[in-house]
């Protein structure tokens, strides 16, 4: 019987664990590990006939939005090659931009797999939280915010790498049940749905970005959608966020720091200066934030905004300077944080083109455990403005 991949090309993101392959997590600090079982997307993936073509470069940890690091050279962008390919799954957006493989294994933490998607011009997908296993390895990883996710082409090949790495195992934090397969949502003409646009944002948004959205507001209207404006508060993640971050990095087992990213570091030094209670306090505060988000939903269905607040920078030209490095971060993904902190899944879809020929990805948030309506209106929304995904689409 033929799995749903058999004979695809698949490529897995650095951070994952490949059994039999090195795990370092893009860090010098554990090159030489080994990892000894797969991780569940990527045992899925195998289950599923995947043909593994390899490992795909992420910044350390996968703790920045550009794939920059001490350990191998930066991804870059198969658009413009002097610009990132994002990240932290910039090599798996690069790789399947550039036509290397049909999909590509991502994971997404603050929006690690529709950052480089946008930047590349290429489909990513954030699932629900729980929908995809993070073990046998991890259990609430970075506190539930990170899950693994696709990078693909087109909308049905996000799902179907979707069906084909959706599962639980025993002891999972979170469970996301799954009623039906995803490919056929793909297929399915969305019902007349309330769809909420927004360029709001606790940055400033690029205008061509800003008109990409509207116009793509405007065809969601033409297409029979009932179209209105809100604005959610998507800034109030933004310091929990950075003590998550700080106490992921602080508890890895990390005998060299010396070799580490800069950033890596300082946020190691800072680890032992906040504690247990201030990790739950911000974690009691972000669920509380969460919720009042998600009501949003209570209002529409679906979500539309940029995927970033402007296309792909040139390589080297943001976190250089560590005192800076956070904020100019979340500035960018101002829009794809706050889904990591909600559970929500959201989709980056190529749907417009700055007027330098770089991607401007547009992202749909869906209710939570919903991907089926993001991905009946992405698939809808690309057969419309019919974008051109990537830089070498084969025959």
């Amino acid at each position: 019987q033929l799995g749903l991949l058999d004979g695809v090309p698949v490529s897995i993101k650095e951070t994952a664990a490949l059994a039999g392959y090195r795990n370092s997590l893009g860090s010098l600090v554990f090159e030489k590990s080994i990892a000894q079982v797969d991780s569940f997307a990527i045992g899925r993936l195998k289950d599923e006939g995947a043909v593994i073509l390899g490992k795909t470069n992420a910044p350390e940890f996968g703790t920045r939005p550009i794939t920059e690091g001490p350990m191998f050279p930066p991804a870059r962008n198969p658009v413009d090659t002097t610009r990132t390919a994002g990240g932290s799954s910039g090599g798996a957006a690069a790789a399947v931009a550039a036509g290397l493989c049909a999909l590509s294994h991502g994971g997404d933490g603050g929006g690690s797999i529709r950052i480089p998607a946008s930047c590349c011009g290429v489909v990513g997908l954030k699932p629900s939280r729980g929908r995809i296993s993070s073990g046998p390895l991890l259990g609430e990883d970075w506190a539930g915010l990170a899950t693994s996710g696709v990078i693909a082409r087109t909308v049905a090949d996000a799902a179907l790498g979707l069906d084909a790495m959706s599962g639980h195992l025993p002891g999972d934090p979170y469970w996301a049940e799954i009623s039906q397969r995803f490919l056929p949502a793909a297929a399915r003409k969305p019902a007349t749905l309330r769809v909420g646009w927004t360029i709001d944002a606790p940055a400033t948004v690029d205008p061509e970005v800003a008109a990409a959205v509207e116009s793509v507001a405007t065809e969601l209207a033409r297409l029979g959608h009932r179209v209105t404006r809100v604005r959610p508060d998507l800034g109030q993640f933004r310091p929990l966020i950075q003590i998550l971050a700080v106490t992921a990095v602080g508890a890895l087992p990390i005998a060299n720091p010396e070799l580490l990213d800069p950033l890596n570091r300082r946020m190691l030094e800072a680890a032992p200066m906040s504690t247990a209670v201030d990790y739950l306090k911000a974690l009691l505060e972000l669920h509380q934030q969460a919720r009042r988000l998600i009501a949003t939903w209570d209002q529409i269905d679906v979500l539309l905004s940029p995927t970033l607040t402007y296309p792909a920078p040139r390589i080297g030209a943001l976190g250089q300077d560590i005192d800076t490095a956070s904020e100019e971060f979340l500035d960018w993904l101002s829009f794809t944080h706050p889904f990591n902190c909600t559970g929500q899944p959201a989709i980056s879809l190529p749907l417009a083109t700055s007027t330098a020929g770089l991607p401007i990805g547009i992202q749909l948030v869906g209710r939570p455990r919903d991907e089926y309506t993001i991905l009946s209106l992405g698939a809808q929304l690309e057969a419309s403005l019919k974008p051109n995904a990537g830089v070498a689409m084969p025959a």
